[in-house]
């Protein structure tokens, strides 16, 4: 018994009607209007949340950065009590009394002046008088500063 297949021509189903398409449209850009506001509303928002965590970074960098320099002793505690020059000893000698400062950070002659001039006093005069005393205008942190008499 041999089977053969045998293909007989057949008439292809109906198909339904399809309904007419809309005429195409050109949009500006390729894009659909909502899309484009879409889009530009998820941008805002990025760059919103960009900026924000910007601001987060810098600000807990400098909080690091200012707990780092605590820790380590270069920025005074406001809790430790005086802030600028700290007395250290009073130097007696005869006929000439006179006191020094150790210089603390952020200390200038400005500042040590200040707290050595009597509040009716010119505080330019007491930052010359110290110039002449120390040798100079320039002070380092650790030095001491020889203040002169009120």
């Amino acid at each position: 018994m041999s089977s053969a297949l045998a293909f007989q021509p057949s008439a292809l189903p109906d198909r339904p009607a399809v309904p007419a398409r809309r005429a195409l449209r050109v949009l500006e850009g390729g894009r659909a209007p909502r899309r484009l506001a879409a889009q530009a509303t998820f941008r805002r928002r990025r760059v919103g949340v960009a900026l924000v965590s910007l601001a987060m970074v810098v600000a807990l960098t400098l909080l690091a950065i200012t707990a780092m320099a605590r820790i380590a002793g270069g920025i005074p505690s406001p809790a430790a009590g005086e802030l600028s020059p700290t007395p250290v000893a009073a130097i007696g000698t005869p006929g000439v009394a006179a006191r020094t400062v150790v210089v603390q950070p952020g200390d200038t002659l400005w500042s040590i002046a200040a707290t050595a001039t009597a509040p009716s006093a010119d505080v330019r005069a007491t930052v010359d008088q110290i110039v002449a005393r120390n040798g100079g205008d320039l002070i380092v942190v650790g030095q001491e500063v020889e203040l002169p008499v009120p």
